[in-house]
């Protein structure tokens, strides 16, 4: 008996290697696709301009984002320009068409559960030393594409599960999970149309998602350019 539990757990420990290698592969594959580690960390800016399809509706959106210091949204409505913004220290948000008339804060806690995102280069690049965790759930085939399932736990208490094609090591999927108080949301983000830009980074410029109770919109990105110079007072709370 003790010799068949000592090959069992030596067996477990055997393929536990084998795992974690085989996690560690998939993320330099994906890696590779985007551009290469050293190209990722180079990313310091990004400036995004396209249109996001809401009920039937095309909304101008552009967005800009600045290597671990703010991404800002704005979009306009109804003649009306709403802006969202988080930053390594606070956000703000500004929706006139909803009634708002001045910008607000956003909440801490909100604020904290986006702060991975402000990551141009990802939390799977060099994820260990950014203390986030990373655990291959397999392989499945989604609509005839098979993928692995990646589940990061960030350093943020943010749970994400990536779907990386088994063939281009590109994201196709993601789900996320922030707990933000008591109330836990879940969002679902489909990724396509891979391309690479004229500074050499790949990004998906058709990006659809679906978040729990706020339906589904759909961002067609027209225009991307990289290493821009940023002014970091575009990421400022105006006074109103």
């Amino acid at each position: 008996m003790k010799k068949i539990i000592l090959i069992a757990i030596c067996a477990a420990m055997v393929s536990t290697g084998a795992f974690a290698q085989t996690v560690d592969e998939v993320i330099e594959k994906n890696i590779a696709a985007m551009g290469g580690k050293e190209k990722l960390n180079s990313l310091k800016s990004a400036k995004m301009e396209g249109n996001m399809e809401v009920q039937g509706m095309q909304i101008p959106i552009t967005m800009v984002m600045m290597h671990k210091k703010g991404i800002r949204s704005d979009f306009t409505l109804q003649g009306m320009t709403g802006s969202q913004v988080v930053t390594d220290k606070g956000g703000w948000m500004f929706m006139p068409f909803q009634g708002q008339q001045k910008p607000e804060p956003t909440p801490a806690e909100e604020v904290k559960a986006s702060q991975a995102d402000l990551d141009l280069a990802g939390p799977l690049v060099d994820y260990k030393a950014k203390g986030h965790q990373v655990t291959l759930l397999g392989e499945e085939d989604m609509d005839g594409t098979q993928v692995f399932k990646l589940k990061v736990n960030t350093k943020e208490g943010v749970v994400i599960t990536y779907y990386v094609d088994a063939e281009t090591g590109y994201i196709i999927k993601s789900s996320t999970k922030k707990k933000i108080g008591e109330k836990e949301t879940d969002s679902v983000v489909l990724m396509s149309n891979y391309k690479k830009t004229d500074g050499g980074y790949v990004f998906p410029y058709t990006i659809e998602q679906a978040a729990e109770g706020a339906g589904k919109l759909v961002v067609n990105i027209t225009k991307l350019e990289t290493n821009v110079p940023v002014d970091e007072s575009m990421f400022v709370m105006p006074v109103k």
